[in-house]
């Protein structure tokens, strides 16, 4: 007969991923960091750092130890890599050279040999017939005016 063994106290999960950074970069040590526990729940607030020699400000691997305890005593520890990058010394872009202005130099006003055309003169003639018309039936008008007078 084999006795049934019964799980009383579940240790608690750390959450943490190793992470890269460029150097300067912020570098919060519980950032992104969560621990959960069957029986206790979130235990988030609870996590201890007992390591941590990142650099942040010098290029290299370096490691973040962190440590959760549930109520009933059970604890994990859980150790991630931090990377950080050296940062690139771009350099900074060329500017660009202004194109060379082209020469202006101060020159003769050129001399058109005739006058623009400003207007269509194809209705001056009914224009002429108008007036002629009109100056016509005024002298008339006028005449008769005179005469009862």
């Amino acid at each position: 007969m084999n006795p049934k063994q019964e799980v009383l106290n579940e240790v608690p999960v750390i959450n943490a991923s190793d992470r890269v950074l460029t150097e300067g970069d912020r570098f919060a040590v519980l950032e992104g960091v969560t621990a959960t526990d069957k029986e206790d729940g979130n235990l988030t607030d609870k996590i201890q750092v007992l390591k941590n020699t990142v650099n942040k400000e010098e290029a290299g691997t370096y490691e973040v130890t962190y440590k959760v305890t549930d109520s009933q005593g059970a604890s994990t520890i859980k150790t991630i890599t931090v990377t950080v990058r050296e940062k690139s010394a771009d350099k900074p872009a060329e500017p660009q050279k202004p194109n060379k202005p082209a020469d202006t130099k101060p020159g003769k006003p050129s001399q058109q040999s005739e006058s623009p055309k400003t207007a269509d003169m194809s209705n001056i003639g009914l224009f002429g017939s108008m007036f002629a018309g009109s100056s016509g039936l005024l002298t008339m008008l006028l005449g008769k005016r005179r005469k009862k007078k």
